[in-house]
Order: C-alpha cells, then structure tokens, then sequence
C-alpha cells in the first residue's frame, strides 16, 4: 500500500513542470583562455546561463533541487550577466569567488559527485586565485588580465 502511494506521488510530482532555462547572455566575462576553461568546467552550470541540464534534472523531485541550486548559484554570481554588473558589483563577486576558493566550498562536493571533472585541482585553484588577484589589484572591472 505504501509503495503504491509513494509510485502515485512520484508519478504526480512529474506533472509539475520547472523552468529549466537559460535566458540570454548581457555581456560575458571575459578571462585568460586557461580561466574560462576552468570556470566553463566547474562553474558555469550552476553560475551562468549556459547550464547544461542533466537527465536528473528533468526528474522530480530532483529537478526541484537542482533548478534552486542554479537560481541560487546565478544570483551570485552569473558570468553570463559580467558585462552587466557594476564595476563595484563585479569586485564584491571577485570576493566571493575568493572566498570561496580558499574555504573550498565551490565546486560543492554534492556537484563534484554527480561531475567528477568539474573538481578544481591545486593547480587549477591558484590559477583561479592568481586571476582573482590580478582582477581585483589591477583591473576594477574584473574583465581580462
């Protein structure tokens, strides 16, 4: 009886559609080859409009979990929408991407399971770090260096 309700909730959770979208870009961020390649990687699926939506994802109740988890993660910071920020706007996201690097906390480890090489190594954090750095000392607006 039990397992019959649980097939009948599934099976209804699926007529709840989510909006999986990836609206336009307004100016993309604009970085050193090796920069963007790692920010395409571990990054962009959560932080920017080009999401690439995995089967899972079309899948309730996980497709509710992984829809907040991209809102959240493109409310942050979208390197989709870098043209649009401020240049203030785009240091305080620099500083959080800082942040976040150095307490370890993006790429989440609950991604990482699901996308083994969207994990950040040694070499492609400080490579992030030294980008981070460049951007914030010698470049305000937080574009390319």
């Amino acid at each position: 009886m039990i397992a019959a309700a649980l097939a009948v909730a599934f099976a209804v959770a699926q007529l709840k559609p989510v909006g999986l979208t990836n609206p336009p870009s307004n100016g993309e961020l604009s970085a050193p080859s090796e920069v963007n390649a790692i920010l395409r990687r571990s990054c962009y699926d959560c932080h920017s409009n080009q999401t690439r939506w995995p089967w899972y994802s079309h899948v309730a109740p996980s497709s509710w979990m992984v829809l907040h988890d991209v809102e959240r993660g493109r409310k942050e910071v979208n390197f989709s929408q870098w043209g649009g920020y401020y240049p203030r706007t785009r240091q305080r996201k620099l500083e959080w991407m800082r942040r976040a690097l150095e307490d370890r906390v993006m790429p989440p480890e609950s991604y990482t399971l699901m996308h083994p090489g969207a994990r950040l190594s040694a070499d492609d954090r400080a490579r992030l770090q030294r980008w981070i750095e460049t951007a914030l000392t010698g470049n305000a607006n937080g574009q390319s260096q």
